[in-house]
Parts: C-alpha cells; sequence; structure tokens
C-alpha cells in the first residue's frame, strides 16, 4: 500500500523496486515461451497474481494465497504425468509462487497465512512430479522446496519485526500520553494554585486598597486562559498521540527567570535566582526536567509554605563530571516542599523522572528551618 508521508527518495526506491520486478517478470515470461515449458495463458495469469497479490490486504491476502495453493495442490494431485507444456509449472510459475508464500508468511492474516503457507509450498513441488522426466522433476522439487522454505522464513522474520515494531510504537505512546498527563498535573496544578493566592491576596485587601483588586483580577485572568490552553492542548494530545508536533516546545533552563518573575509578582516573594555554567549545551530532555523541579517547587512553595518570605534557586551546570544540579529552598516554617518523594503526587513524579535520567531527587526540612528540593541529573549521553 502507499505511503503518502513517504518521501520522494521512499517513492523513487518503490518505483525502481516496482520496475525491477517486472523486468524479472518479464524475462522469466520470454524463458518459459522460449523453450515451450507451460501454456502462454498460465505465464499470464501468473504474472496476473505476482501484480495483484502485493496491494491486498492481510484477510485478503490470506484468502487469495490459500485458494491458490489449494488450486495447486488438486491439479498436482489430478493431473497425469505429462510432457512439459501441458502441466501448469514453468519459470514464471515457480518464481511467483516461492515470492507468494513469503508474501504470506509476512503479510497475510495469521489463521489463514498458516494454512496458505504450506498449501503453496505443497503445490509447487508436487507439480514437478507431474513431468515425466523424473529426474529433472526430483531437481526441480528440491530446488523449490528450499526456496520455499527460505522465503517463508524470511517472511515470518519481517512478520516478528514488524510485530515488535508495532508493540514498541504502542508502549511508546502509552509513555507519551503518560508524560502527558503528568505535564498537565503539573502545568494546571501551577496555573491554579497562583490563582488561589491571588484570588486570596485580593480578598484581604478588598476593603483597605481597592484599586488592587482590578490588577489582581486580571492576573487570574491570563492565568486561568493559560491554564485552559494547556488543557486543550494536552487533552487534544491524549486524543491524537500522533498530534505531538502540536505540542509548545517543553520549558528550558533559560525559561526558569520568565518563570520565578511571574511567581514573583502574582505572590510578592522574594525569588533570588542563580543560573552557573553553560545552559546551552544541556540536553533537552535534562533542561526540561530541571525547569519541571523548579516549577512544582515554587507550586508546593504556595500550597505549603505560605509564610515564606524568600525562595532561594540554584541551577549549576558542571562539566566535569557532566551534569546539571538545580536547588529551590526557601525559608518557611511550613512543608514548602509538600510531601516526600515516596508520597505527593508531584513529587513522585519529579523522582521517577530524575531516576529515569539517570539522576538523584530529594526533598526535605532544611536548618534551621524551611525546605528544599534538590535534583542532581547527568548530561553525559543524555
Amino acid at each position: 500500500m502507499r505511503n503518502s508521508a513517504d518521501g520522494p527518495f521512499e517513492r523513487f526506491l518503490r518505483a525502481i523496486g516496482w520496475l525491477a520486478a517486472a523486468v524479472v517478470l518479464l524475462v522469466l515470461a520470454s524463458l518459459d515461451v522460449a523453450v515451450n515449458a507451460v501454456q502462454p495463458l498460465v505465464v499470464l495469469l501468473a504474472i496476473a497474481v505476482a501484480l495483484v497479490m502485493p496491494r491486498l490486504k492481510a484477510e485478503a491476502l490470506g484468502t487469495g494465497a490459500l485458494g491458490l495453493g489449494a488450486f495447486l495442490v488438486l491439479v498436482a494431485l489430478a493431473a497425469p504425468s505429462v510432457d512439459y507444456g501441458m502441466v501448469p509449472f514453468g519459470f514464471t510459475v515457480a518464481v511467483v509462487g516461492v515470492v507468494l508464500i513469503g508474501l504470506a508468511a509476512w503479510r497475510a492474516e495469521p489463521v489463514r497465512a498458516g494454512f496458505a503457507v504450506p498449501l503453496l509450498l505443497a503445490g509447487l513441488v508436487l507439480l514437478p512430479t507431474r513431468l515425466g522426466n523424473a529426474k529433472a522433476a526430483v531437481v526441480l522439487a528440491l530446488v523449490i522446496a528450499l526456496g520455499g522454505v527460505i522465503a517463508s522464513a524470511a517472511g515470518l522474520y519481517l512478520r516478528m519485526f514488524q510485530t515488535n515494531r508495532h508493540r514498541q510504537m504502542i508502549a511508546a505512546q502509552q509513555a507519551q500520553r503518560t508524560g502527558i498527563a503528568s505535564d498537565l498535573h503539573d502545568y494546571v496544578a501551577h496555573h491554579v494554585t497562583g490563582m488561589v493566592v491571588l484570588a486570596q491576596a485580593a480578598q484581604t485587601v478588598a476593603a483597605s486598597k481597592p484599586q488592587a483588586v482590578l490588577p489582581a483580577l486580571e492576573r487570574i485572568e491570563a492565568a486561568g486562559d493559560e491554564a485552559m490552553t494547556a488543557i486543550r492542548r494536552m487533552v487534544t494530545l491524549l486524543r491524537e498521540p500522533d498530534a505531538h508536533a502540536r505540542l509548545s516546545p517543553p520549558g528550558t533552563i533559560a525559561d526558569i527567570a520568565a518563570l520565578a518573575g511571574h511567581f514573583t509578582s502574582d505572590s510578592g516573594l522574594r525569588v533570588r535566582l542563580s543560573i552557573e555554567g553553560e545552559a546551552e549545551v544541556v540536553p533537552i530532555d535534562v533542561q526540561s526536567a530541571v525547569h519541571r523541579v523548579v516549577m512544582e517547587s515554587l507550586t508546593n512553595v504556595r500550597k505549603h509554605a505560605g509564610d515564606a518570605r524568600t525562595i532561594d534557586i540554584l541551577v549549576r551546570c558542571h562539566v566535569r563530571p557532566a551534569a546539571v544540579t538545580v536547588e529551590v529552598s526557601n525559608d518557611g516554617r511550613g512543608r514548602g516542599g509538600g510531601h516526600s518523594p515516596d508520597g505527593g503526587y508531584g513529587l513522585k513524579g519529579l523522582h521517577e523522572r530524575t531516576v529515569a535520567l539517570g539522576g538523584s531527587f530529594t526533598a526535605g526540612p532544611k536548618v534551621p528551618e524551611g525546605w528544599t528540593v534538590q535534583a542532581h541529573i547527568p548530561t553525559r549521553g543524555a
């Protein structure tokens, strides 16, 4: 079947393949006609089978191969021993039959292929025995049997390879869906938490500073729009796994400054950010993980450390050994990091993501007070 996603080079190779197959069929047909090995009608039917069968779907291919195999077996058993030209056998029939065996073993519906391949092989092996020359018949039968076994083995290998590739694709899509669901939790929780904090602040100052309510409402509206955009985009991705190209690029280390700036304007907390080393050379998956650690940590400060006044974010890009360390700490007396890596959903997801990249993740109280989240992720080979 033609794939519209193929590029010009793939289409060129397919055209070359069809041209080569046509040349081979013409050469075989010419040999059959030249030595009068088979009736011309049989040659034409074999060529028609060679042209039609590869274009059939799995069920139709299996049914066609099964019917053709049964027909060849019946002809071989019913035909008397005669000279060349009277038995529907020749170079074209033999080669097309062997190729069809491999094609059925590869692409036909499994149950039909299980019956079609042996029948085709049996029919092709039995047909030469109807020829008058016993020695030539034995040699032809052995050659066809060997070719049929090789073709069926090649077809089964291609079927197994295709099945394993399909399973890997399904597993990759499932992992992508899981990652998108985790992203949905993190992004929406971040925006919604900020909206709650702004709403609470607006209620607190509504009586004494009514002029401060309008800017807070505007920021709530902006955060709500961003959250709804993230929801729509990620739900689309969950419904259409192949639509990942429409997902916005993942957060990077460079985006942490904007993240900290938004957090400062929304919460009024003081955020001190320090990025050391060359972040540009860090692989994108590691940068995304670092960005996620910072975002989840800031969200947890809003949730669990309302008395915090200062947040320190430190990102170090090490050269030897090649790794990135990110640390987010606050001075609140509450549990600014939420739960431990084994408890909270957000930190648990960060722990799993960091470990998957070959790194380590810790979250816990710091001395004398506050909470620290730290992740160390190697970048070599990431």
